[in-house]
Order: C-alpha cells, then structure tokens, then sequence
C-alpha cells in the first residue's frame, strides 16, 4: 500500500503542470456561445442520422445518408477544433475551421444530389 502511495505521489508531483484561469470573457463571448450551441445540435444531428441509418439498414437512401452522418461528424470536429482554439486550449492555423466547413458543405451538398439520384 505504501508503494502504490508512493508511486502515485511521485508521479503527480513529476507530470504536474502550471494551472491557468479560465479566460471567462472568451467563453461568455457571443460568437463562441454560437459555436457551442452549433456544437450541441451536431451531436444531436450525429445521433438522430446515426438511428436513421440503423432504420434504413441497406435501403435506397442508406448512401446518401451514410454522407450526411459523416458530413455531422466533420462539422462537429470543425466547430471542436473553433471551440477549443477559442479557448485556447488548442492551436492551430485560422483557416483549418473554415477549411473543414468547405468540406462539409461538399458532403451536404453529395448528399442531397444522392438522395435526388434515388428519389427521381
């Protein structure tokens, strides 16, 4: 027991890092709230495509949904990656979200195409 103790209070004190305050006013900021409520309805979106796809099970729209959902889940790591470079929590280069957005308006935009495709 004394070993586990040991080890365990060796290993916090060594990966210890410097804590730093939350920058409140970024948080509470307008076009970051945006960005989490944006966020919040991708997961919701991520999970309503995901039980569509398990109900559709190889139908004639399972392709064009399949794009969507994965156009969901790029929008949700694009406004993750804004989230947190707002927070700066994680940095990387201003055009890497913008980027994935064109990404996904390309998925979306796949996507409709395909179900027209089927539904014509």
């Amino acid at each position: 027991m004394r070993k586990i103790f040991g080890i365990t209070v060796l290993s916090v004190l060594a990966l210890s890092s410097q804590a730093m305050a939350a920058n409140v006013a970024v948080i509470t900021s307008p076009p970051t709230m945006l960005k989490l409520v944006v966020f919040g309805v991708v997961i919701g979106c991520i999970v309503g495509s995901w039980k569509l796809l398990s109900v559709l099970k190889g139908g004639l729209l399972f392709k064009s949904w399949q794009v969507f959902l994965f156009g969901f889940g790029v929008l949700a790591i694009s406004q993750l990656i804004a989230l947190l470079n707002d927070l700066e929590i994680l940095s990387l280069p201003d055009f890497v979200a913008p980027a994935l957005w064109a990404v996904v308006a390309g998925l979306f935009l796949f996507g409709i195409f395909e179900a027209k495709k089927t539904l014509d």
